[in-house]
């Protein structure tokens, strides 16, 4: 099902699926800012990642004496959501825990993502219960891809600027597209700003470290912008399809990284999971802004 929300200045549409942001538009211009699947390149739009970042080595993970098998970015994006609370301006989705969840993640759960708008400003919350007896790992992602370029030009003229200098750095990739274990500076012009190319992407994604969790994207020949923060999200991933010309990039905020080459997780010892008592609830909160 297809979820409508809007305010005066931004009509948003979310899929059920997935819980997937579809469409954010401008109401003012008319301008869609929001990837719409092109299966050219990708036919994703926005996925929320949980339980876990990317892809296990193998599709596999272990927990206790067990091996479990989960697919890449966890579950949300293969679940249909229920409708949890409703509003003109606001939207909450819940998906729940099942049999056939448990088989690939064992914990019980309720995973609940609201979107909300606040004049020209989407803010998409995270937040998940732990419904069972032992303490819950997990982790959370965004996956929103940008149309690029949303006020003509080419895909060449834009640029990511975070607001603040920061000694950024870059965790690498592997030939296989997992996390090497590399990190290593990353150059940015001016300190603050990404020259965005298609070649960047040419390995896969860029996954970013230190930034100052805020940033822009724009082009030097427009007024218009979209601006992401993630205050509460240690990584930030820069994506599009691979070896293409692409016209979209995604902006990812994650709270930990893939799997490393190699290695298959312990997932409760997987480095930066967050560790969820028995009963307890964790709420998180990152936003889009459009400006025109």
């Amino acid at each position: 099902m297809i979820y409508t929300v809007e305010n005066k200045f931004l009509r948003i549409e979310v899929n059920s699926l997935g819980a997937q942001l579809f469409s954010v538009r401008s109401k003012k211009t008319g301008v869609e800012y929001l990837w719409q699947g092109d299966p050219a390149y990708w036919t994703g739009r926005a996925y929320n990642l949980f339980p876990i970042i990317g892809r296990m080595v193998d599709g596999k993970y272990t927990y206790g004496e067990n091996t479990y098998s989960i697919r890449a970015h966890g579950l949300a994006r293969y679940y249909e959501f229920s409708a949890a609370d409703r509003s003109a301006t606001r939207l909450s989705l819940r998906l729940s825990s099942t049999e056939e969840t448990l088989s690939q993640y064992p914990f019980a759960f309720d995973f609940t993502v609201t979107f909300q708008l606040k004049n020209n400003a989407l803010y998409i919350t995270y937040s998940v219960k732990n419904k069972g007896t032992e303490t819950m790992p997990f982790a959370f992602g965004g996956h929103p891809g940008i149309n690029v370029p949303f006020d003509g030009g080419n895909f060449e003229d834009y640029y990511l600027e975070f607001e603040e200098k920061t000694p950024v750095v870059q965790h690498t990739l592997s030939e296989n597209k997992f996390m090497s274990g590399e990190v290593v500076a990353y150059p940015l012009l001016m300190g603050k700003r990404l020259p965005l190319k298609h070649g960047l992407f040419d390995n896969d994604a860029i996954v970013l470290g230190r930034t100052c969790r805020s940033a822009k994207l724009t082009a030097k020949h427009t007024d218009r912008f979209v601006k992401i923060c993630y205050p509460d999200f240690k990584y930030f991933g820069l994506c599009h399809a691979v070896k293409t010309d692409s016209p979209y990039v995604c902006l990812e905020p994650w709270t930990a990284l893939p799997a490393t080459e190699g290695k298959i997780d312990e997932l409760s010892q997987k480095a930066d999971m967050r560790h969820l008592p028995a009963g307890e609830t964790y709420t998180t909160t990152w936003s889009l802004e459009i400006g025109e």
